[in-house]
């Protein structure tokens, strides 16, 4: 008599403990990173700007005795801000969910799917925003230069000084930051200008501390996030390219938060909304129940306006590798 096998003996069921998705890292997104943050109450107003030259002039003048001082003054303007709402919601059915075998878990599923979506949508805001031509006052052309990746002729370093003592001279500011494209970063992890400099004290790999102090920004920080370009449905089939130009590298004078009488080259405005919908930080998840169609609705907003407030402070080099 045939004993038991295998397929009389066993169902296979899902690992509980083990499944496979596509998440990027928080530290793959440049936005968050290089930009302050300023929670406004409304969602659009208006700013006061002053005059570049307003308190960099030397307005004294010699007073001679019985004499009055010369007068002075400055001149503002305003710029404003309009924080857009950008929303994205996932139904969750309730005869789904009391179906859902372990290790799925369609709520959670769809709180991370809304929170990815929306770390995306903030990275494409700020590349059409700010990682891109014609926003700021320089724009260095990779057309117009020699390419580091030519490792013989190009010299990195100098240009990158020179775009220093260029906002210096225009803003009485010093570059802080370097928001560079992935193979940006890889071009100079190479560069003589670079390896050079550690050969011999070092066997530590190139990383983007050793990159921003030799660059003489306090942080170097890389692009790496991508977006899926193909429509859903396409299983593993998808399409992904980087949000921000890989080829190109922003340097910015960027501070860690906004105040009075305090230049930064862009800012993400975020509405905090209402007591009726609160928005920590411009954020604001809900869920709520639809009867009507049987069904749990995870929504997740952000209300924000990412803008250039100094152009001044940011020098663009657009595809400066091969």
């Amino acid at each position: 008599m045939p004993q038991p096998n295998r397929l009389s003996t066993h169902i296979d069921k899902f690992l509980t403990d083990m499944s496979i998705a596509f998440t990027q890292d928080p530290g793959d997104y440049v936005a968050g990173l290089a930009l302050p943050t300023k929670p406004v109450t409304k969602q659009s107003d208006k700013y006061v700007v002053y005059d570049k030259g307003a308190f960099l002039r030397d307005d004294a003048k010699l007073r001679k005795a019985g004499s009055e001082s010369v007068g002075g003054g400055y001149s503002l303007s305003n710029d404003s801000y309009y924080c857009e709402k950008y929303a994205l919601h996932v139904d969750v059915d309730w005869d789904e969910l009391a179906n859902a075998d372990e290790p799925i878990d369609i709520e959670r599923d769809s709180m991370v799917y809304l929170a990815e979506a929306m770390k995306i949508r903030r990275e494409k805001l700020f590349a059409d925003a700010c990682f891109t031509t014609g926003v700021w006052t320089e724009d260095v052309s990779g057309a117009g230069t020699t390419l580091w990746t030519d490792y013989v002729a190009s010299d990195p370093i100098k240009l990158v000084d020179q775009a220093k003592r260029n906002v210096r001279v225009r803003a009485a500011r010093d570059l802080n930051i370097a928001i560079m494209g992935l193979d940006v970063f890889n071009a100079l992890k190479e560069h003589p200008d670079f390896v050079d400099r550690i050969k011999y004290t070092s066997q530590d790999s190139i990383d983007e501390a050793m990159i921003a102090k030799r660059l003489g920004v306090s942080r170097v920080v890389v692009a790496k996030a991508l977006v899926d370009s193909a429509p859903e449905g396409r299983g593993n089939a998808a399409t992904l390219g980087f949000i921000l130009n890989p080829k190109s590298m922003l340097l910015l004078h960027s501070t860690q938060s906004v105040g009075r009488l305090t230049p930064t080259a862009a800012a993400r405005f975020a509405w905090t909304g209402s007591s009726h919908l609160p928005r920590p930080m411009g954020v604001a998840s809900r869920k709520f129940d639809m009867d009507n169609i049987q069904a749990t609705r995870h929504e997740t907003e952000i209300t924000e306006d990412i803008k250039v407030t100094a152009p001044d402070l940011g020098v663009f080099i657009n595809n400066i590798v091969a």
